[in-house]
């Protein structure tokens, strides 16, 4: 079973994430308790999360639909913190120092900007000499485009 999220998933999210493999596997609850040799009933109780499952049942589990669970560790340190300051900072500021702020960031952005589009414009004077055949060209103005944006 994948599951990639930006945030932690508790343990509902993991049953419901369990649930949708059983279904999309075509396997009733019954059969899974089969293999892994529980009762049909503790597989229902697990799925409407009346009770948690261990973690060795829920591997069992997920072992008769041909899955494992994964577990990596995310450390939420420092970066976490500095995100949970910036917000907290950013919450205090007046009106005007908001706009001043977003002021600068519009302008950081136009002059990234600028700079793509120059060394987009580069490129394209590079690629102009090369014979690659209409076909080709075509394809490579496409994909630029597609990549860095129209400029014209």
């Amino acid at each position: 079973m994948a599951i990639n999220s930006a945030r932690t998933k508790n343990s509902n999210d993991l049953i419901d994430d369990f649930i949708k493999v059983r279904k999309a596997r075509h396997m009733s609850q019954a059969e899974v308790a089969k293999k892994a040799n529980l009762h049909q009933a503790a597989v229902g109780r697990i799925e409407n999360k009346s009770t948690e499952p261990r973690l060795d049942t829920l591997m069992r589990m997920l072992d008769t639909m041909g899955y494992t669970l994964a577990i990596i560790p995310a450390y939420q340190g420092d970066e976490h913190a500095i995100n949970l300051e910036i917000n907290s900072v950013l919450d205090s500021l007046k009106e005007e120092n908001l706009k001043r702020i977003k002021a600068y960031a519009d302008e950081l952005y136009a002059e990234e900007l600028q700079k793509k589009k120059e060394a987009f414009e580069s490129f394209r004077k590079l690629c102009r000499p090369i014979d690659l055949g209409d076909d080709y060209k075509a394809i490579l103005m496409e994909e630029l485009d597609r990549k860095y944006g129209r400029i014209d």
